[in-house]
This record gives C-alpha cells, structure tokens and sequence, in this order.
C-alpha cells in the first residue's frame, strides 16, 4: 500500500511528454549516479523508467576494520516497464534490470563504508546500461 502513490506517480510521469524532474538519461557503457528518488532513462524517447528507491541492506566491510565476510549491498528499485509497475530488490555488482534499451546493472553503492566517517554523505547507486 506504501507504493501505490510511487506507483501513480510514476505512472503519470511516464505518460508525460517531458522528463520527470530528477530524470538522468543514460548511455552506453558511461557510469550514472543516482541519488535515492533520482529517475533514470536509456533515451529521452525510452518508455522505461527506472528509479532508486531504498538502501535494503549495506553489509559491506567497513575501511578501516578487519572483517569475516566483506558483505553486500543490496537496493530496491521501482522499473516502469510498459505500463507496468514492478519493484525490484538488486545486489550491487550482481544481476540487473532489463530496460528498453538494455541491461542496467548496479555498479557501486557509494559512499564505501568507512570506520573512521561519523556522518557519511547520502547514498548515490552507479549505474551501468549494457545494450
């Protein structure tokens, strides 16, 4: 119920002829970063929308400090994909979302944990388009 305003958010802003705000277009193989809420498309003509939504888990090992695992970061993201809205939980350097122009995959989540940083900067998520 907490994502059916997104949803028609979302769904509104996909049906309009200009780009959303916070809209980012992405290309080939060029890194992109997001913020949480920030919108990304492959072309300003591209029907899908693909948002970054939440930081689910950042296990990862922080600078500084001596780990078993090294973690994982994992994210949700919203995809507007021919008029459907779905949500996705992904893994950071694991599987992708496919789009109308291709595969977005999650590079990086910064900023990297660190020990020694009380306040980090807010999360951006990487993105990379693989036609």
């Amino acid at each position: 119920m907490r994502w059916l305003p997104l949803g028609l958010l979302l769904l509104l802003l996909a049906c309009h002829r200009q780009l959303p705000e916070n809209t980012f277009l992405i290309g080939p193989e060029a890194a992109l970063r997001l913020a949480v809420g920030d919108h990304a498309r492959a072309t300003r003509k591209g029907t899908d929308l693909f948002t970054f939504l939440e930081v689910v888990e950042d296990s990862r090992c922080p600078r500084g400090v001596q780990c078993i695992q090294a973690g994982r970061a994992v994210v949700r993201v919203a995809v507007l994909r021919d008029g459907q809205l779905t949500t996705e939980t992904l893994t950071v350097e694991g599987n992708g979302v496919r789009t109308d122009a291709g595969t977005v995959y999650l590079q990086q989540l910064e900023p990297y944990p660190d020990a020694a940083v009380e306040k980090p900067e807010p999360y951006r998520l990487v993105l990379r388009l693989r036609e």
